[in-house]
């Protein structure tokens, strides 16, 4: 989906306070926290290491992530799984602090080292509902339940930015596999403390070795979002596994009583897949066999219900696998 290169963090970022850390290391799993940056938007880098891998990830102050990995091994590959989960109040100087400080998706990676016409390119999309046209947002005529029903036509409105983005980078297996991947959230409407909110996902990583024995290659690619309890998905995708015969680009799209969002990606052989689906957790992942050095992907979209009495607490979680010659 996109072939990146490191460069430095920005100078406007100032390292975080001596001796408070503003993210949490929850599970560490052979992981340590080897740094910690705040941005000008007020945006929270933080860098993990172990023997295998390093994580960066950024998200707001009071963040907590948790990471692990494993070295391939026979029959098995290597993998990596982090996460990095978020609480915020349901008020109304919140609910606009994320574009209030300036950030945004393409800043983000920025800091974490995408350049940023590749930013621009391959994640811009995660900046708006579609990525493209203008939104529509609608306005129920009832409320029956969860399932609101949508007033016809759509009734414009003006393009929103987003409520908020966690975002990380990764590089492991000797530094041959590296990646980047956002989630993106909108909060669509509120009346109160009863919200809704759409999310869009998009995750790419890759392999560059090219060495003729054993090479390293991507197996698995996965993101998803979970919401504490109370909280319930609307719509999500992708519902069902999409299986892929050649690379195809490929759209996935929720909707709710207040919007839609949609997100697409290139998709190569063999398919994406929902991930982990339950009331209040989905995503997309892709599984295959990187081809080459090719970048493969993996997308998600879903429109979720905070209603009263919910607390506003949502985790991204990534998830890649890899293999070389003994895991076949």
């Amino acid at each position: 989906m996109l072939a990146a290169t490191t460069i430095g963090i920005a100078s406007a970022e100032t390292p975080s306070p001596a001796g408070v850390p503003l993210v949490k290391l929850d599970v560490a799993n052979g992981f340590a926290a080897s740094g910690e940056r705040v941005t000008a938007q007020g945006a929270v880098i933080g860098t993990f290491r172990s023997e295998t891998a390093t994580v960066t990830m950024i998200g707001r102050p009071g963040s907590s992530v948790s990471l692990s990995s494993s070295m391939p091994a026979r029959h098995r590959p290597g993998t990596l799984q982090i996460s990095m989960s978020t609480t915020r109040p349901k008020s109304a100087g919140d609910a606009t602090a994320y574009p209030d400080a300036g950030r945004s998706i393409v800043g983000d990676l920025v800091a974490l080292g995408m350049p940023s016409v590749e930013a621009a390119r391959e994640f811009g999309d995660l900046a708006t509902f579609d990525g493209v046209a203008p939104v529509s947002s609608r306005v129920p005529v009832s409320i029956a339940g969860s399932q609101p029903k949508p007033s016809s036509p759509p009734q414009p409105a003006g393009e929103p930015t987003p409520y908020d983005t966690q975002c990380a980078s990764i590089n492991l297996g000797d530094g041959k596999i590296t990646g980047y991947g956002c989630a993106s959230f909108f909060l669509v409407h509120r009346e109160g403390t009863d919200w809704w909110l759409t999310t869009k996902m998009k995750v790419s990583a890759h392999s560059s070795d090219e060495s003729w024995f054993s090479p390293k290659r991507v197996t698995q690619l996965g993101w998803r979002v979970s919401w504490s309890t109370r909280n319930v998905l609307y719509d999500w995708d992708p519902y069902n596994t999409h299986p892929v015969g050649s690379c195809v680009t490929l759209t996935v799209k929720s909707s709710s009583p207040w919007a839609d969002v949609s997100v697409q990606g290139n998709i190569c052989p063999d398919s994406l897949a929902p991930w982990a689906v339950t009331t209040a957790r989905s995503g997309g992942i892709w599984n295959g066999m990187e081809r080459g050095t090719d970048w493969e992907g993996a997308l998600g979209t879903q429109a979720v219900h905070s209603p009263p009495g919910a607390a506003l607490s949502y985790q991204s979680a990534w998830t890649l696998s890899y293999c070389d010659m003994w895991c076949n």
